[in-house]
């Protein structure tokens, strides 16, 4: 038995991968020693590609699963609904996730988890407050780096960059929500 999680992007497995390690850290999931997360997660390619049913990879999958695969959970983000005035939008994103479910018709369990606006703005929230932080949104500020890049990427990759290694606090209870998720997800496979 196995279990797939959907994800936008590369950024957001590798965020993934990151969190089921910190969990397998502590012991909050039940899997071997040698599981190797990146073979459970499947990179959609954008939110839009993500909600496709037509997607090439639920097309190849829809045959392993209720057999091969039991469990699924995708998580993306909301995004800004000015942005696509159909599927953005906490409301708008579940009720197009619903309509995947519908059309897949895949007869497992599934669960979802959607990021209020996006993991970007997501992970920035919980980074530890500094008061070099203060400067920092000044800085952004003045160079208008929001007008460039409306959203949230540049500032939560140049975040990462100066700060490989542990990138977020994973106790912040913002987490929470989602370890749940996953920790549920893995909980009763042989993995």
């Amino acid at each position: 038995m196995s279990i797939r999680i959907f994800v936008e992007g590369n950024d957001d497995k590798k965020f993934i991968v990151s969190l089921l390690n910190d969990l397998k850290k502590d012991k909050r999931l039940e899997i071997q020693d040698s599981v190797n997360f990146n073979n459970y997660i499947e990179v959609m390619g954008s939110k839009s590609k993500l909600l496709d049913r037509e997607h090439i990879k639920y097309n190849r999958l829809s045959q392993k699963i209720g057999f091969e695969i039991k469990k699924t959970l995708f998580i993306f983000d909301c995004d800004f609904e000015e942005d696509d005035k159909n599927c953005n939008g906490i409301e708008k994103s579940q009720k197009c996730f619903d309509n995947l479910l519908v059309n897949l018709n895949w007869n497992i369990a599934t669960d979802v988890y959607i990021f209020n606006r996006n993991l970007d703005y997501f992970l920035l929230e919980t980074i530890n407050k500094q008061e070099c932080y203060e400067h920092f949104d000044k800085l952004l500020e003045c160079l208008d780096v929001e007008k460039v890049k409306p959203n949230k990427k540049p500032i939560a990759n140049l975040y990462r960059d100066l700060h490989p290694y542990p990138q977020f606090d994973f106790t912040d209870d913002r987490f929470q929500p989602l370890k749940d998720k996953l920790i549920d997800l893995f909980k009763g496979m042989e993995i």
